[in-house]
């Protein structure tokens, strides 16, 4: 049984990231791919086991585990014994691979991570939001967004190493209390090493400075409310740690090129069409 939905991409191409494909494949198939995709590939394993060939190494994808593989690269998988059941997403965007580049992605991986479930509960977000008869596109690309980072933490945060244990710490300190004053000294105080010495493995990690990650949270943070809610733009600043209106503002055009009110105004009538 194959479900499957390919979303017509011209209506999202002005996401910075966007589905091209998502679908379940049970029993999977033999798949032979010379040049690779055009797009960015997730598979996860649902049930059974299959065989990963990429880079002339043979990788066992048994229950649980996951490959991402990059556009353009040769791959070859195929079920092993008996029925292969896979969970896939493709998808795009014009600064995609320098995006992934930045989060530290390879041009691919193949690991079995502890868990799997916000993986499959995203999965199936992602599934019925593309499904979904309305325009969801926007929907979708967060949903990508945010599918992207749970499978980067349980293929590439998750390793136990001294540099991804700091990552980690620090921002899951960062997304729970991105509404308070946090600093770099108390970030380096809570991971234990000098405040030098965190913001170089921070940046090697996350392709940016760690306030900067906490920016691009409060702003994210702040496009859900803005859409999601009728509070005022300086009760949302408020929410997402600026005290000050202007301020809250001025660092939202920064990284969104449009105000607050304006975002709220563009995106919101989106959603009605």
């Amino acid at each position: 049984m194959f479900n499957y939905v390919y979303p017509v991409i011209a209506s999202q191409a002005c996401f910075p990231f966007y589905l091209s494909g998502v679908g379940t494949a049970s029993p999977e198939y033999h798949v032979l791919r010379e040049n690779g995709l055009v797009s960015h590939q997730i598979l996860f394993t649902l049930d059974g086991e299959g065989i990963l060939n990429i880079d002339n190494k043979s990788f066992v994808n048994k229950k649980g585990t996951i490959f991402y593989v990059k556009p353009g690269i040769s791959h070859e998988y195929y079920p092993l014994g008996g029925q292969w059941t896979t969970c896939w997403v493709v998808f795009r965007g014009d600064y995609l691979a320098e995006i992934m580049q930045r989060l530290g992605f390879p041009d691919y991986i193949c690991k079995k991570p502890k868990s799997i479930d916000n993986i499959k509960r995203l999965f199936d977000m992602i599934y019925a939001s593309a499904k979904s008869s309305g325009s969801m596109d926007e929907k979708c690309s967060l949903l990508v967004y945010e599918y992207i980072l749970a499978v980067r933490d349980v293929l590439l945060l998750n390793e136990d190493t001294p540099a991804n244990s700091i990552i980690k710490n620090a921002i899951t300190y960062i997304d729970k209390n991105f509404n308070k004053d946090i600093s770099l000294h108390e970030l380096s105080e809570l991971c234990g090493i000098s405040r030098q010495h965190f913001c170089r493995v921070f940046k090697k990690k996350m392709g940016m400075r760690p306030l900067e990650y906490l920016t691009k949270k409060r702003i994210s943070e702040a496009k859900v409310l803005l859409i999601n809610t009728n509070k005022s733009i300086a009760a949302i600043g408020e929410e997402t740690g600026y005290n000050d209106a202007n301020y809250f503002g001025m660092v939202f055009k920064k990284y969104e090129g449009i105000s607050p009110g304006e975002y709220r105004k563009i995106k919101k009538y989106h959603i009605i069409l």
